[in-house]
């Protein structure tokens, strides 16, 4: 059996600690952190803070981990088989990390629902365990692939395919909009899986810049079938699927059918969606900005967006043609399917130079998994371990007029409180404060 590396008569009594605490997280055993230890320097034994930062250069702790580890948490860093290495992103309730899998040592996105949410919001719940089902359904280049789902402790998780790149949300905001050329490359790709997810039956529902990533290699995968609907099912739960008094869509670029009733849509309503994310990837814009849920919903069935040209006047009248028919209003007079305008952006994309496949090997993989690890920005945007992250809102969430929590891009929006309700919740406030202004002034009028 191997010696002890950290008994106190060997170690300074915090850093004693310190390895206690990595052995209870589960981590790494004692025999791995005695061979990395082996070769520290005393000075490197000397704190805490400066064994972490040995163990974070040989490559044993990610920085997040070892954060975490130095702060005295030993839960919520290992889920079944995977390491939680660091948090990528976050959307609705849910959160993304980067992870590792101890089997195979591959790297992956570790999508998990908080089992408080999962307690205590079973629309949340319910919703999360319907993608876990949906994602299976599709295995296509251009989508974010789906290697295992699964409950741990607890815990509800959705094994992906780790893709570096940025949203194509945030990639826009902060390099400006994309050239004809390269964004007809992209969006190409984006309907090629489109198509893909079509012929499965299923129904995005939510595609927009933030749920569309840019590789390295400026490739386009499609994020998130959260929201996803089974073309022609009978929807059980209204609240989880949408229907009559629920809106299920992000406002921004929500077709017109779909604002009506969410459940009877076809590929045609992912083809308007994508149409407006196409007028935000070449203008840097939603194609109705501004205004409440209400406005921007009467907009998308009414008006007609400001003519990209006056936006961008780079953007040829032939290419305008293609948006405004993704864009029309009525679903007869769009693209008939994705791989119809797949075939048009393909004519606009031609001379982009072929790039490879993003490869977990290459150079552009290693950099992206590297800046993860020191990106401070994620530390900012979850500071939490997965068992019991902290609760945030669901900004997500809109609510049919008068109401409205939240209209802005990235997170998806859910109408949650049926029109009858919100308005039957209305005229008794009126009455109630008009019975009020009544009595008070029949007192005044007695009174004198």
């Amino acid at each position: 059996m191997a010696k002890s590396l950290i008994s106190p008569d060997i170690e300074q009594p915090a850093v004693a600690l310190f390895f206690k605490t990595i052995l209870r997280s589960g981590l790494l055993d004692q025999a791995q952190l005695n061979d990395a230890m082996r070769t520290a320097a005393p000075e490197q034994r000397a704190t805490s803070a400066e064994a972490a930062e040995f163990l974070v250069k040989k490559g044993m702790l990610s920085r997040f981990q070892a954060r975490k580890l130095l702060r005295g948490v030993t839960h919520g860093l290992v889920l079944g088989h995977y390491q939680i290495l660091a948090p990528i992103g976050k959307g609705g309730q849910s959160i993304v990390y980067l992870a590792r899998d101890a089997r195979s040592q591959q790297l992956l996105a570790l999508k998990v629902l908080p089992p408080r949410v999962a307690r205590e919001e079973e629309r949340m719940l319910a919703r999360f365990r319907r993608e876990m089902e949906l994602c299976q359904r599709v295995a296509h280049p251009a989508i974010c692939w789906t290697q295992e789902v699964g409950v741990c402790n607890g815990v509800y998780y959705i094994a992906m395919e780790f893709i570096p790149g940025k949203s194509l949300y945030r990639f826009v905001t902060a390099q400006g909009p994309l050239a004809v050329r390269r964004a007809a490359h992209l969006f190409a790709e984006v309907a090629a899986g489109l198509e893909h997810a079509h012929q499965q039956g299923l129904i995005h529902r939510d595609l927009k810049p933030s749920n569309i990533l840019v590789t390295p290699h400026d490739h386009a995968k499609i994020l998130d079938l959260g929201l996803a609907l089974i073309e022609g099912e009978a929807p059980s739960d209204r609240a989880v699927v949408g229907g009559e008094g629920y809106i299920v869509g992000t406002m921004d670029y929500i077709a017109p059918e779909q604002s009506i009733d969410a459940i009877r849509v076809d590929a045609r309503a992912d083809i308007y969606s994508l149409g407006c994310a196409l007028y935000f990837a070449l203008t840097g814009t939603p194609p109705f900005a501004g205004g409440d849920a209400r406005q921007k919903i009467q907009r998308h069935q009414a008006e007609e967006p400001t003519p990209i040209r006056d936006l961008n006047a780079d953007v040829p009248a032939g290419f305008e043609a293609v948006l405004r028919k993704m864009m029309a209003k009525k679903p007869e007079d769009r693209y008939r399917s994705a791989d119809a305008l797949r075939e048009d952006l393909l004519r606009w994309a031609s001379g982009e130079p072929e790039q490879p496949p993003d490869q977990t090997g290459d150079t552009s993989y290693r950099e992206a998994v590297a800046d993860l690890d020191t990106e401070t920005a994620w530390a900012e945007l979850v500071d939490e371990t997965v068992p019991e992250p902290s609760p945030s809102p669901e900004t997500g969430v809109e609510v049919r007029p008068p109401i409205v929590l939240m209209s802005r891009e990235p997170p998806p929006s859910v109408v949650e409180a049926p029109t009858w309700l919100v308005y039957a919740v209305l005229v008794a406030i009126v009455a109630f404060i008009g019975f009020f202004a009544a009595v008070a002034g029949l007192c005044y009028w007695l009174m004198r």
